[in-house]
């Protein structure tokens, strides 16, 4: 009874401690947000409108849409016509574009990148003409107008407006943009080859991932920027399941489809992988216990006792919270008999896993192939990548975008970000030490629901903040 008394004690004061931090976290600084020019802004969203209304679905040889891409770099020609009389030019196979702005410098070399494809829409579903580019009550309207062809032009803007005023960079910038990116092409692998044969390696790569979000977890009102510095794998495993067929009056029992039912809800029931927070994913929660409210706020500002209740409780509430901890794993399509009263004599179900830095494909594989056998299925992996190299938050390449964030953005905190998929910076990784994803639009969780979803738009004086940091970003890089 003693010893019970001494454990309900030392717990006890292990609470008495956590309420007292609890008490101590002081109240984030509020910061407001930078006037912006609303003028400016209708001039940029015009701008923008005319590249969101060619429809440049992901290049495709076979679809033969290479004349959609070919219109939107003409049309980008008239809209920052110095940035093409200025830049060194170099295209593709498939249309994509680099562009190089010499500096006085070669030193630290910098690429701004985002993608010119966008994915298909269902036009039906939508208010507007999806390629209308429509401006309705400060927002522009159309697919592209998130991901990302704001993003583009913000980068090409900025430096049309630097060459207007006779600047000249301290170090080489160079522009990138694929024509293939929603798709995993390889558009982006050519310019990373061609950098490569030039010995470039620049200092840093910024490309779209994350955003400003705001309201982006539970409780905190405050603007974060996500800077993703990895991007989870990818791998398609198919689970097959064989028998002998026949008809389905007289059924025999653990038929393909029934074996496949069962291993999908053992997977589903008792999720199987890894789980663990890594430093990276504990530093978004730090960023934000200042800013978070009740419970939150006790929770994971005292993550050095509630750290495996997080850990256990979070992707159990939240698919949000599975993925920055573990592997995911989501079953896609599945395949049986052509006929309704065919027993199939060969089954499957693919599952889509985007792998996590604990845990690699192949290790995720074999677990899965474990279970599997047990209900007789074979597997194989049909297509996989890894994880993309992990950027160091404590580098000089995070550092400086922080603190240009920070310039641009008074009112947000910078926080690094997993990004759960993928993006062209994954190739740049082989080149650069400081590859990093983040593309600088204010966004809440209805902008961020609106892409590859229905009336995608942007708001269009986040346009002006954008074009400004990328000038930031160009004129603080000495």
């Amino acid at each position: 009874m003693t010893f019970l008394y001494i454990v309900l004690g030392f717990i006890g004061f292990l609470f008495l401690i956590a309420f007292i931090r609890f008490l101590w976290i002081k109240d984030g600084k509020v910061i407001n947000q930078l006037p912006v020019d609303e003028s400016l802004a209708k001039t940029y969203a015009n701008a923008l409108a005319k590249m969101v209304q060619i429809k440049t679905l992901s290049y495709d040889p076979e679809t033969k849409n290479k004349e959609a891409f070919i219109k939107l770099k003409e049309t980008m020609k008239e809209i920052f016509p110095n940035v093409f009389k200025t830049m060194t030019i170099k295209e593709f196979d498939g249309e994509p574009i680099l562009l190089h702005w010499q500096g006085k410098k070669s030193d630290k070399p910098i690429v701004l990148m985002s993608h010119l494809d966008v994915v298909d829409v269902d036009e039906d579903k939508w208010n507007e003409d999806p390629f209308s580019g429509k401006i309705i009550d400060d927002e522009i309207y159309g697919r592209g107008t998130l991901d990302t062809k704001s993003t583009v032009f913000a980068f090409y803007q900025a430096c049309e407006n630097l060459i207007k005023e006779g600047y000249t960079p301290e170090e080489d910038v160079y522009l990138f943009s694929s024509t293939d990116e929603e798709t995993s092409g390889p558009g982006a692998s050519k310019a990373v080859e061609y950098l490569k044969s030039k010995n470039i390696k620049p200092f840093l790569v910024l490309d779209e991932g994350g955003a400003i979000v705001t309201n982006g977890l539970p409780t905190v009102k405050k603007p974060l920027a996500m800077v993703g510095i990895i991007e989870k794998g990818y791998a398609n495993i198919k689970f097959s399941a064989k028998s002998k067929g026949g008809h389905s009056s007289t059924p025999p029992k653990n038929t393909p489809l029934a074996r496949l039912s069962a291993f999908i809800n053992e997977v589903e029931t008792n999720f199987p992988l890894k789980t663990k927070m890594i430093p990276e994913v504990e530093s978004i929660f730090k960023t934000a216990v200042p800013y978070m409210r009740g419970i939150y706020r006790f929770l994971f500002g005292n993550m050095w006792l509630f750290k495996p209740l997080i850990v256990w409780l979070l992707p159990k509430i939240s698919p949000y919270g599975r993925a920055l901890l573990s592997t995911t794993i989501a079953f896609t399509m599945i395949k049986g008999s052509d006929q309704e009263n065919v027993i199939p004599s060969n089954a499957y179900v693919i599952a889509n896993i985007r792998t996590h830095p604990i845990q690699n494909v192949n290790d995720s594989f074999t677990v899965l192939k474990e279970i599997a056998k047990k209900y007789d299925l074979e597997a194989e992996i049909l297509k996989s990548r890894e994880a993309s190299p992990m950027t160091d938050i404590e580098g000089d390449a995070y550092k400086y975008l922080s603190e240009m964030i920070s310039k641009v953005f008074p009112d947000v905190k910078t926080s690094p970000y997993v990004m759960l998929g993928g993006t062209d910076c994954r190739f740049f990784n082989e080149i650069s030490e400081g590859a990093l994803r983040f593309s600088p639009i204010r966004m809440d969780n209805v902008e961020l629901s609106k892409m590859h979803g229905h009336n995608e738009s942007i708001r269009i004086n986040t346009l002006v903040e954008a074009v400004n940091f990328y000038q930031e970003v160009i004129k603080n890089n000495q």
